[in-house]
C-alpha cells in the first residue's frame, strides 16, 4: 500500500518556549502534501495484509530494523539495542518518525525514556496525522509533566495543558509507558495505566498515521547528545 513519501515528513518546523517546560507554540506544515506530491512522492511498503495482519502492529526492533517506518531523514534514528533511538544534536529541533500506515480507530501504545538531555524536554506521540497535516500529539516530560495537542497545517491548539502528575516516572533513563484509546472524536490519555483524561474533540481528526517524537535538547551545562529510546509499540485495532 501507499500513503506518504518522507519529504513530506521533513517540513517539521515547531516554534516552542520554556517556561519551565518545553511546550508547542505553533507548528507549520508537518506532512502537508500538495496534490502534485501527494500523486507523485508516496512511499511504498508492504501490502496492507503483510503489515497489518487485520489488526494492527507491534514493534519491539530486537530485529535491529526499523522498515516500515518513515522518519525525517535529520540522521538522527535509528534501531539499536533493541529499541528505535534518537540520538540528537542538540540543536532543540523536534524529531519525529511514523509507521507508514493509516488508521481510524485504535489503542496506540508505546514505551519511551529519555536517557540524556534535557528533562524539559517534551516526548512522546503522534497520532491521526493526515496528508493535509493534521495531526494529534501526546507528549510527557521527564520532569513529570503530560499534555495533549492537536495541530493542523498552521496552528497548535491544547487540549490539555502542561500537567503535573505523579503518574508519570520523572528522571532521565526513567521508563514510561503512553497511550490513547481513539474512538471517533473521543480520546483517553494515560501513562503507566493511569487514565489522565477523556476528551471528546467536538472538530475531530478521524484517521491517519501514528508515529513518535522527541525534542532534541541538551542541557547548556552536558556536553552528551540527547537520546531518547522508543520500545514496545502496539497498534490494536478497533472493530
Amino acid at each position: 500500500m501507499k500513503y506518504f513519501k518522507n519529504t513530506a515528513i521533513q517540513r517539521l518546523c515547531l516554534m516552542f518556549t520554556v517556561f519551565p517546560f518545553w511546550t508547542f507554540m505553533a507548528i507549520n506544515a508537518w506532512a502537508q502534501l500538495t496534490a502534485a506530491e501527494a500523486k507523485g512522492n508516496l512511499n511504498t511498503i508492504e501490502s496492507a495484509e503483510e503489515v497489518l495482519a487485520g489488526n494492527g502492529f507491534f514493534e519491539d526492533f530486537n530485529r535491529g530494523r526499523a522498515d516500515n517506518w518513515i522518519d525525517d531523514e535529520s540522521g538522527v534514528w535509528s534501531a539499536t539495542d533493541g529499541v528505535y533511538r534518537m540520538t540528537g544534536t542538540g540543536v532543540g529541533a523536534l524529531r519525529a518518525s511514523c509507521y507508514n500506515a493509516p488508521f481510524d480507530n485504535f489503542t496506540y501504545q508505546i514505551d519511551v525514556r529519555r536517557t540524556q538531555g534535557n528533562p524539559d524536554a517534551s516526548q512522546g506521540m503522534i497520532f491521526r496525522l493526515s496528508p493535509t497535516g493534521n495531526f494529534y500529539v501526546f507528549a510527557i516530560t521527564s520532569s513529570g509533566y503530560y499534555g495533549a495537542f492537536k495541530f493542523d497545517s498552521r496552528n497548535g491548539y491544547e487540549l490539555i495543558p502542561w500537567t503535573p502528575t505523579s503518574a508519570v516516572k520523572q528522571g532521565l533513563k526513567a521508563w514510561n509507558s503512553l497511550k490513547v484509546i481513539c474512538s471517533g472524536p473521543t480520546i483517553e490519555f494515560l501513562v503507566n495505566g493511569t487514565s489522565l483524561k477523556t476528551i471528546k474533540d467536538n472538530s475531530p481528526y478521524l484517521s491517519g498515521m501514528v508515529g513518535v517524537f522527541a525534542v532534541d535538547e541538551q542541557m547548556e551545562a552536558q556536553g552528551s547528545k540527547p537520546i531518547v529510546d522508543f520500545d514496545n509499540i502496539r497498534l490494536t485495532v478497533s472493530r
